[in-house]
């Protein structure tokens, strides 16, 4: 009954933004927008796609083990096919499904697997905000001395000091993590009270792991390359939205990917699958409101841009599913098992035995 009513909640809102989105639109005139998009612009922002998977995979071998890292192609299957099944379903059910995969396939623990996933949350939170702080700082004037934008300026700039303020407690928390983890693990060791008894091991585990990430800052070369590969992530995923505006035939700056990524993230948060409606709602909004676009070229514009987010990550983790034998909704399931018998097997201080079936691949077998 639970998940029937939130299958029915998911679709509902699903629903309404998609009817938000496309109100007062003509269909025929978005597609004609469409059909007239430049294919090379389009092959850009997938190629930039793939690029953002390959930086992902190179990043989270780092964080994980800087001096022995996993194979490339373990950590890049489960990082393919952890953000496609992230994008098909209304949760980021590839949180799970990412470190269940690469525990499957090598040495890595799953708890510590998990608190990388969290590392690497941190360090793209990170980026968004500072890439839409830096959109503000250099751009956010020429809104405020705009007549068209003037009256609308103070959402940039509000959301500007949110921004600031997270980013700030967020730098704090990791400083304090850093310095004192011994009084904070204590404090986390009384929050494990409230977890089941026999999950307790590897919730401290998953905290461990999360901090110990922080000892690349000891580490210069490691730091560096993180840095640098959350760099090259961010760099490819904004360009898409750049290559998708030169697509249309328009053209806005390429600090203009800053404001849309950071608007649209808000939209991703809203959990329907893929985040249909709430992204494409977000970025007509950005569109329509500072940009002077149309209501058909927003449309059109967001579509594209969706697509050129999710179909080339989608079509990736098809081939290497096709390649591995593996079937997307069993793995789902076979993951969120995984990952519970894991958690309990090193709680008790042993390696959860790895199954086969659908959840293997067939060098597995």
């Amino acid at each position: 009954m639970r998940r029937l009513l939130r299958g029915i909640a998911v679709a509902a809102l699903t629903i309404f933004f998609l009817a938000l989105f496309l109100w007062k639109s003509d269909l025929k005139s978005v597609w004609a927008i469409l059909r007239a998009a430049h294919p090379g612009w389009i092959l850009a922002g997938f190629a930039g796609n793939l690029l953002a998977l390959v930086f992902r995979t190179a990043r989270w071998r780092t964080i994980l083990d800087p001096d022995q890292p996993p194979r490339f192609y373990p950590t890049f299957l489960a990082t393919c096919m952890g953000y496609a099944l992230s994008t098909v379903l209304p949760v980021r059910a590839g949180d799970v499904i990412r470190p269940a995969l690469l525990s499957r396939r090598t040495d890595v623990r799953f708890s510590r697997a998990l608190g990388t996933v969290l590392t690497e949350r941190v360090l793209d939170l990170s980026a968004i905000l500072t890439l839409y702080l830096s959109f503000i700082a250099l751009s956010g004037r020429k809104f405020a001395d705009d007549p068209a934008t003037a009256g609308k300026y103070y959402l940039i700039r509000d959301s500007g000091v949110v921004c600031a303020s997270i980013l700030g407690a967020l730098l704090a928390a990791i400083v304090c993590l850093y310095f004192f983890r011994a009084r904070v693990r204590i404090l986390h060791e009384w929050l494990a009270r409230f977890v089941p008894k026999r999950f307790r091991s590897s919730w401290m585990g998953f905290y461990d792991s999360f901090v110990s990430t922080l000892d690349l800052a000891n580490h210069p070369t490691a730091l560096f390359k993180v840095v640098f590969f959350t760099g090259c992530v961010w760099t490819a995923l904004t360009s898409q939205f750049f290559f998708v505006i030169l697509a249309v035939g328009r053209y806005l700056p390429y600090n203009a990917s800053f404001f849309m990524t950071g608007v649209t993230t808000i939209g991703l948060a809203v959990p329907t699958p893929g985040g249909v409606g709430g992204f494409h709602k977000a970025c007509q909004l950005v569109l329509t409101n500072f940009y002077a676009f149309d209501i058909n070229s927003s449309v059109a514009v967001a579509v594209l841009f969706h697509l050129v987010g999710v179909l080339p990550v989608i079509v990736a983790a098809l081939v290497l599913s096709v390649r591995e034998g593996l079937n997307w909704r069993q793995v789902a399931h076979a993951s969120e098992e995984f990952a519970a018998r894991q958690l309990e097997a090193e709680g008790a201080g042993v390696r959860a035995p790895q199954e086969q079936g659908h959840f293997a691949s067939h060098a597995d077998r």
